[in-house]
């Protein structure tokens, strides 16, 4: 074999198994990143799936109230951009409008009449959580503590309308009134307690 036939064969050889590295775009939708189980099975008091603008399931939300008092919220979702995002508690249970930006669900949880913001001197709100953060696949994993509600106190989580857990497209400064600059809500978990 000669050296020019050598060179076409290696190189439609490459050609062959990069083309099969390749991904279609219906292989590489199939292979996108998936969040993990929020929670494992029977830990939660109470789950919700988080949906995006579209209706589409992007992941769970699990809470379960501690026997100190509060709540422990794990979150598990994708399709987010990369980077921090807000997440606050809002005083209905309906994500039914992701097309509008979920403003069926509400403001935010406030019972005390506070200012928004966890660094807030003049806060914080119960609604108030920490800025979940996704990777670079838009898989965003979380744990996180509310000490200012509960599951089961009878208070604003218990009421008729339920409550949602909304997710924004940016970061919460825990300072900036009313929701901290963090921008859309992106997606929405809606919680009904007692159904």
């Amino acid at each position: 074999m000669k050296i020019a036939e050598k060179i076409v064969a290696i190189t439609a050889f490459s050609a062959i198994l990069l083309g099969a590295c390749g991904k279609s775009g219906a292989e590489s939708d199939a292979m996108a990143a998936t969040a993990p189980p929020a929670a494992p099975a029977g830990w939660a008091d109470a789950s919700a799936d988080l949906v995006n603008a579209q209706g589409e399931k992007t992941g769970e939300i699990a809470l379960k109230d501690t026997p100190h008092g509060g709540v422990l919220i794990r979150v598990a979702m994708t399709g987010l951009s990369e980077g921090w995002h807000g997440m606050h508690l809002h005083q209905i249970g309906d994500c039914s409008d992701g097309a509008e930006g979920f403003k069926a669900s509400g403001s935010h949880i406030n019972p005390q009449g506070k200012e928004h913001g966890l660094l807030n001197p003049n806060g914080y709100e119960a609604a108030d959580l920490p800025n979940i953060y996704a990777g670079a696949d838009g898989v965003a994993v979380a744990a996180l503590f509310n000490t200012s509600l509960s599951l089961s106190d009878g208070g604003p989580l218990q009421d008729a309308d339920g409550f949602a857990i909304v997710v924004h497209e940016n970061a919460d400064d825990h300072m900036t009134q009313p929701i901290g600059g963090a921008g859309a809500r992106v997606a929405c978990a809606a919680f009904v307690l007692g159904e």
